[in-house]
């Protein structure tokens, strides 16, 4: 075999290989595509049928030193997409949507040192809740307690990530079923009706599976 076969055969192998790259990539990207699809409608549909419905999560939200937020009824939901043109066509990019819960009991805390009291305030920004505080002071004018009063509104507020080149589902949640952040991986493959159920399940404050998409990074915080 001359240089030039030997030159034209590597080629073809190169050729080859793209081909199968191109291959698996497409296929890729169109699976995320249709499971980013099927999780809109099927979240759409859930928002609706919870304005409806008004359920009470049974989640009982810690604020650590603090107290405790529970017995939130749904109030109100939003959900909505963007696409982003490659490939010479429209793909689903963003999911992001919002579950608001709330009651009638708003959760009082006194603390009695500027320390522990500034300790307070720090964590009630830290968690986005809206409060007032009323200070006490003594006839020489010096704070001797203050008093939190903590609204009892959590946003449960997800982002959904579509991974084209990984084949995945990346997803951002605030305040589902803790106070906080937690980020998840969810390979497009293992997206079903049964896996949307146990989201949905988690977005209401019942016990589900779904922690166990949990990134590593994330269960560390």
């Amino acid at each position: 075999m001359g240089l030039l076969d030997d030159l034209k055969k590597k080629a073809e192998m190169v050729k080859t290989q793209q081909l199968s790259q191109d291959s698996l990539r497409d296929d890729a990207i169109k699976l995320v595509e249709d499971k980013m699809k099927q999780t809109f409608h099927y979240l759409n549909d859930l928002l609706k049928q919870l304005a409806v419905v008004k359920p009470t999560n049974p989640m009982v939200y810690s604020v650590p030193g603090v107290g405790d937020l529970s017995k939130l009824v749904f109030s109100e939901a939003f959900i909505d997409y963007r696409r982003k043109r490659f490939n010479d066509r429209d793909h689903f990019d963003v999911i992001t949507f919002y579950l608001k819960w709330g009651s009638g009991e708003n959760l009082v805390v006194e603390r009695d040192m500027p320390v522990t009291a500034q300790k307070v305030r720090d964590l009630l920004f830290s968690y986005n809740l809206k409060f007032t505080e009323e200070e006490t002071k003594n006839t020489r004018g010096v704070v001797v307690s203050t008093k939190f009063t903590v609204q009892p509104f959590i946003v449960t507020d997800v982002t959904i990530k579509a991974d084209h080149e990984r084949g995945r589902l990346l997803i951002t949640a605030k305040n589902l079923q803790r106070l906080g952040r937690d980020d998840y991986v969810v390979p497009a493959g293992e997206i079903n009706d049964a896996m949307l159920e146990e989201f949905a399940k988690s977005l209401i404050g019942q016990s589900s599976v779904f922690r166990k998409f949990r990134s590593i990074s994330s269960a560390s915080r």
